[in-house]
């Protein structure tokens, strides 16, 4: 058995111990990015039961032979036959051990809950609490690695995508650009789609990339991401097409001072919802608090929006191992909007920013 798999049955090991505090006797894992972090397995159609000494991937036809070579001896191969659902129930028939079985209701939807209690009739199923996700959200060695590589493979991107830059260059055109400049680096795919936003339309936080042309003078707003090995780089970076109004250099820096004012709020044991607040208070302070209307940023792992959360009223407490994005912005609407987002890992002495690109307002 490999490092990684051996890692694997050590997470699955913490997992039982976190159900036993909950009264409960198994689980069942449907949610991908929880299969993958516990088993390795990274197909679109498995579930992984969890027993109390033994642990199952049922799978379809498709994926036999990827689980079998992903796995890696951490759990069982199930290959179902006859829909997953009938393997499950199979694998709990005759278990007087198991009584109550967790299950991930927020990913699970009404027909495939009542079809799992119908097939599978001799266990009470109750809500899983979000064990699986306090887990992934501190980072180990290889993880924390991943990210590093995802990080350097966006920014190389960035570069020689922003050397590309020109008048007349359409912003769906850019947005092709930069998800083959990713590609090229290595990124296995795109953690969320890219968003290229030019002029105006950087006002709208999650503007979807339209055929409008860049123009001298127009602020450009890029927020993408690769994947390396499942685990996501978040970034955001506003640049400008030839020189700053003095308009765009304002919130631009305040933007970079409410940055910094929530990366100063990083650290072990510290509230998430302070790092929110340290940026929002910053921004108020420069009377833009009311244009800044998201969260200050989200834990970025197997997925790009994972916990600890960082919002004002988050309940999530840091920890040394978790990697953050931090993006404020500010968006004047029918002008133009700026957000700048760096991916940061907590650590004992407080923070280490793993995005090293320029954050300054670039003339290009």
């Amino acid at each position: 058995m490999t490092a990684a798999a051996e890692t694997r049955r050590d997470r699955i090991t913490k997992l039982r111990g976190e159900l036993a505090t909950h009264g409960l006797d198994a689980a069942l894992l449907t949610h991908a990015p929880n299969i993958r972090y516990l088993s390795g397995f990274s197909g679109s159609s498995g579930m992984l039961v969890v027993l109390p000494e033994e642990a199952g991937l049922i799978t379809d036809f498709r994926y036999e032979q990827q689980a079998g070579e992903e796995v890696d001896g951490v759990a069982e191969i199930l290959v179902a036959r006859d829909g997953l659902s009938s393997m499950l129930a199979e694998r709990l028939k005759d278990r007087s051990q198991v009584r109550k079985v967790g299950f991930e209701a927020g990913y699970v939807s009404v027909r495939d809950r009542r079809e799992l209690g119908e097939r599978c009739s001799s266990v009470v199923w109750d809500d899983l609490p979000q064990t699986v996700e306090r887990l992934r959200a501190v980072k180990d060695a290889d993880e924390l690695a991943s990210i590093d590589r995802a990080v350097q493979v966006a920014e190389r991107a960035l570069e020689e995508t922003l050397a590309t830059v020109d008048e007349d260059v359409t912003e769906l055109e850019l947005a092709t650009e930069l998800r083959h400049r990713l590609a090229l680096q290595g990124s296995t795919g795109e953690p969320f789609e890219t968003i290229v936003a030019s002029g105006e339309r950087t006002a709208l936080p999650h503007a979807s990339p339209s055929e409008r042309s860049f123009r001298e003078g127009d602020l450009l707003l890029l927020d993408f991401g690769a994947t390396i090995d499942g685990y996501c780089s978040d970034i955001t970076r506003t640049v400008v097409l030839g020189t700053p109004t003095p308009w765009q250099r304002e919130i631009h820096a305040r933007v970079l001072e409410a940055q910094e004012a929530a990366l100063a709020a990083i650290r072990p044991e510290g509230a998430a919802a302070d790092v929110d607040r340290a940026a929002r208070a910053s921004l108020e302070a420069a009377e833009l608090g009311d244009r800044f209307g998201h969260s200050v940023g989200h834990g970025i792992g197997l997925e790009v929006h994972e916990g600890p959360r960082l919002f004002r009223k988050s309940k999530d407490t840091l920890e040394a191992g978790n990697v953050v994005t931090v993006e404020p912005g500010v968006y004047l609407a029918g002008k133009g909007g700026v957000r700048v987002e760096e991916d940061v890992l907590v650590v004992e002495a407080g923070h280490r920013v793993l995005t090293c690109s320029s954050t300054a307002l670039r003339e290009l």
